[in-house]
């Protein structure tokens, strides 16, 4: 059973927090991640992609924002129901305190603002508490320089600044600012964070108590438009408002996770900058919201990524975009790394990988966005048309894949299911808009692609489809294929195929697998890939395997961390998260078997 409380002592505190206990807040501009242990061990403002303030996740030298007892505490975190504000309650043997942080939320904000409320409650007893307040900014590379006032400190460096309002007396010391204060049952102080601040601002005019208030109201609002009531609906809704959290409000741009080189393998090298938006990844987010209630977030992003594309003046289209358009180059930063793994990355090299898959998946969101009320304009759908067009004039050609592979391009069967998907669904979106398409040559293309997969992935002395034409080699990513309708779930060659993966790229108990063991380009180890997880769970549901299903879906909501949220990957023998956390993936994942399992029980009953 993996741990829902953890145990801190400040006078032997650990380096580097597990990620299960952390748990993230935002503003749909940035995020941060709060650990149990009371530190803002991540946070980059104003936006996503901003060089991080707070980085202790990735050096306990680059920033640190900690509130927490003086003296040996129990925590654990949960979220306000239907909520993003967090609350981490810490148990001391002098009594019991609560803190609930959460950022104002704002939509429509134009200015490069950000505010991080922090509420601590006594709840019993008497606590001695303490705060350490050091950011760092730049990825930790340049301290700030601080001037305390009577309502708090000024932290500034090279031009850039930020406040801490409180009316806890402050002081610095060793280029910290520290405080102690005694927090008894039924009182509270309160802690406000103020990114780009022209002063240091009275705590009072915060209004932090109200600020909650309308943050609550926010999520809240937010969630009612989710008509899903099944079994797991607490699930589904955390992973829902996670996704939420991605999404970049200022232009409708969809980051894959918040956070930025937390390792596929401790001590490994698989260390990537997910702050961006990846067209597939994005794709998949939003056929998830979509399926859920929520169109607007397609709206936005659609809009965002065809004037990007539009904006280029090629018609190409990027694998990944910076949340402003902006081509984000790779560098290395000179930080120890999550657990001393190494290299630090921030931007990602991948940006120029051709990856075929990226057009279906865009394509696959335009169909369902019009399939749910969405509305394209005839110039999208010009736009649209011409991605189409591309898929059919390259999909014979050989590329990088999902798995973004650092060698030479190959000829990848889930590179071709999603070429088949852009033509089916140019085909659907074009009949249900009505508009000019050249419809027969589309099917045609289609069919052709099904041919040559169904040929040339399909390895009879395996009995699977194989990760690449005419070779053995395995991947997990092929177990989409129902998802999309390339095959049926019940389909004998489908089905050997599930074996096949689930027996030897098995990563630990039912259902964890490796996404593939072939050679990528750097021979590394890493942890379970948990969107192939999820998709087992779905498939079972289209084949109408209901009990099966559940079993699936609940092996791994058991492996989430006690707030709920996953990370892109597991370790089994540990239980640790692993990747860059909370992960899109693995979110809509969940959500879309969750809706899945609900469809095929209504189903049944209705068969009854």
């Amino acid at each position: 059973m993996l741990p829902h409380h953890f145990e801190f002592d400040p006078e032997d505190p650990p380096e580097y927090l597990p990620l299960r206990a952390c748990s993230l807040i935002g503003d749909n501009r940035t995020a941060a991640l709060v650990g149990a242990d009371g530190n803002i061990v991540w946070a980059c403002f104003p936006n996503f992609d901003s060089p991080s303030v707070f980085a202790a996740l990735l050096d306990p030298a680059a920033g640190t924002f900690r509130i927490r007892p003086a003296r040996r505490y129990l925590a654990h975190q949960r979220y306000e129901a239907e909520t993003n504000i967090l609350v981490t309650e810490m148990s001391t043997s002098a009594g019991v305190i609560r803190i609930r942080d959460f950022m104002s939320v704002a939509p429509g904000r134009k200015l490069p603002t950000a505010e991080l409320h922090r509420v601590v409650e006594g709840v019993t007893g008497e606590v001695e508490m303490e705060l350490c307040f050091a950011p760092a900014f730049d990825y930790g590379q340049s301290k700030s320089e601080f001037r305390i006032t009577q309502n708090g400190v000024l932290a500034r460096f090279d031009g850039k600044r930020a406040s801490l309002s409180t009316r806890v007396p402050l002081s610095v010391e060793n280029e910290q600012v520290i405080a102690r204060f005694l927090l008894c049952a039924g009182q509270d102080e309160v802690f406000v964070f103020d990114w780009n601040a022209p002063g240091v601002l009275p705590v009072e005019g915060y209004r932090s108590v109200r600020r909650l208030h309308e943050a609550r109201h926010y999520w809240i609002r937010w969630v009612e438009r989710f008509q899903y009531s099944g079994r797991y609906r607490e699930s589904a809704v955390r992973s829902l408002l996670a996704l939420k959290l991605l999404c970049y409000e200022p232009t409708g741009a969809i980051v894959a996770a918040p956070t930025a080189s937390l390792p596929e393998w401790i001590g490994g090298s698989r260390n990537w900058d997910y702050r961006y938006s990846w067209v597939r990844d994005s794709s998949f987010i939003l056929c998830a919201l979509f399926r859920s209630g929520f169109v607007e977030e397609g709206s936005a992003y659609i809009d965002w990524l065809l004037s990007q594309i539009l904006d280029s003046g090629t018609g190409h289209l990027r694998i990944l975009y910076g949340i402003r358009g902006e081509d984000p180059p790779e560098t290395e930063l000179p930080l120890r790394g999550y657990r001393d793994s190494r290299p630090v990355r921030v931007g990602n090299g991948a940006a120029d990988q051709f990856q075929l898959d990226i057009y279906g998946s865009l394509i696959d969101a335009a169909y369902q966005y019009d399939l749910y009320g969405g509305s394209l304009t005839a110039a999208e759908w010009a736009m649209l048309r011409e991605i189409i067009e591309t898929v059919r004039d390259r999909w014979r050609l050989p590329d990088q894949g999902i798995w973004e592979a650092r060698n030479e391009p190959k000829h990848y069967t889930y590179s071709k299911l999603w070429a088949w998907t852009a033509l089916d669904r140019g085909v659907r979106l074009a009949r249900r808009l009505r508009v000019p398409a050249p419809i027969e040559r589309w099917q045609e293309e289609a069919i052709s692609i099904r041919a040559e997969v169904l040929e040339r992935s399909w390895n009879a002395e395996l009995g699977a489809f194989t990760a690449t034409y005419d070779s053995a080699d395995l991947d997990a990513a092929v177990l989409v294929m129902p998802v999309i309708g390339f095959l049926p779930p019940d389909d004998p060659r489908f089905e050997s195929t599930t074996a096949a993966v689930l027996h030897h790229l098995k990563a630990g108990p039912y259902p964890l697998v490796y996404r593939y063991l072939a050679e990528d380009g750097i021979n590394e180890k890493e942890g379970a890939f948990l969107l192939p997880s999820f998709w087992i769970a779905q498939n079972h549901a289209l084949a109408g395997n209901i009990p099966k299903a559940r079993e699936t879906l609940e092996a791994l909501m058991r492996i989430a961390s006690p707030t709920g949220l996953f990370g892109e990957e597991h370790d089994a023998e540990t239980g640790d998260i692993l990747g860059n956390y909370p992960q899109g993936f693995s979110h809509l994942g969940l959500l879309q078997a969750a809706l899945e399992i609900e469809k095929a029980t209504l189903k049944q009953q209705e068969e009854l």
